[in-house]
């Protein structure tokens, strides 16, 4: 299920066949629908939330892209269905590009989340001339999410848009898969992640120069806490293609390569993303095991995690 606006909002439906009811905020009942119809809503909320019934069961949906933020790529990571049939909160967990160029109606309207910390994934020379507004409420983190160590020479910056003027695509291609594979061990940004979400400052707001790769990881790791299967997961790491696609067709215009290996470098594709989550289970396992080792999570703190961050069942 998807709301998102079309000239209005728009209710899109991709659950199994059947008649569902559809409630606004305050629980009144707007409309009933089948499975996969769009339902066009009227008002003018800026960020509708809706009730969606059938039966017993009960989910909650909110347009998952925030585009009055100003920001490329600013999603909410609710919604999402876990393995035992229960949602994840929406307004905890924000991921996007960085927070710069920004008008002052997007500063407001950013302001309105209370944010509580930014996690800043990106090297020092990243920043350098694209440093993030200041929001009066949050904590700012600068914290890279990268080490560039282990004979990987891009000085300093994982921001391939500038790497693709420089660098042969061959490598950068290569040291994307290594970088992918490194990203969730004896990493200090990650561990700041999940600390802040173990103490329940949230909402929090984490991104990287382009919010798909560092900031992709990152989403992937704290739904995997909250046990989103790993399908679901790829579908939503692959979403940052949508939400970049104007910001990547200029950059297609600029370089010399060709469009195929440069979407493979400024795109994200689930091969990425399935070799981070191959390489832990490689090492540790399990995803219980890793959580364990590399963060000090034991199932009662997931347990906590998930009271806290998922809708109950039965609302």
């Amino acid at each position: 299920m998807e709301l998102r606006y079309e000239d209005g909002w728009l209710l899109e439906m991709d659950a199994d066949a059947g008649v569902y009811d559809v409630y606004d905020e305050k629980r009144c009942l707007l409309q009933q629908v089948t499975g996969n119809q769009r339902l066009l809503l009227s008002g003018k909320d800026k960020r509708p939330m809706l009730y969606i019934r059938k039966g017993k069961q009960t989910f909650v949906v909110k347009p998952r892209a925030l585009p009055d933020t100003g920001v490329v790529n600013f999603r909410d990571l609710g919604g999402y269905v876990n393995l035992d049939g229960q949602q994840v909160r929406y307004d905890c967990f924000y991921r996007s590009a960085p927070l710069c160029d920004l008008q002052k109606e997007h500063v407001e309207y950013l302001q309105q989340l209370h944010i509580q910390h930014i996690l800043d994934l990106r090297s020092d020379m990243e920043r350098k001339g694209k440093e993030d507004i200041h929001l009066p409420e949050a904590k700012y983190h600068p914290i890279s999410a990268i080490t560039f160590d282990q004979g990987m020479d891009v000085k300093g910056s994982f921001d391939f848009a500038t790497l693709l003027q420089q660098v042969d695509v061959t490598l950068l291609k290569n040291m994307m898969m290594q970088v992918y594979t490194k990203l969730p061990f004896d990493n200090p940004a990650y561990r700041l992640l999940v600390q802040v979400v173990l103490e329940e400052e949230v909402p929090v707001l984490f991104h990287c120069s382009a919010g798909k790769d560092r900031t992709g990881f990152g989403a992937a790791l704290l739904l995997l806490l909250l046990d989103v299967d790993e399908e679901t997961i790829l579908n939503d790491y692959v979403l940052s293609n949508q939400y970049r696609k104007k910001e990547n067709a200029k950059i297609y215009a600029q370089v010399a390569a060709s469009q195929t290996d440069v979407e493979a470098v400024m795109g994200v594709q689930k091969q990425y993303l399935r070799a981070t989550l191959q390489a832990i289970k490689q090492r540790y396992q399990t995803y219980e095991a890793y959580f364990e080792a590399e963060f000090g999570i034991d199932e009662t703190q997931r347990k906590h995690l998930k009271q806290r961050y998922l809708y109950p069942l039965n609302m």
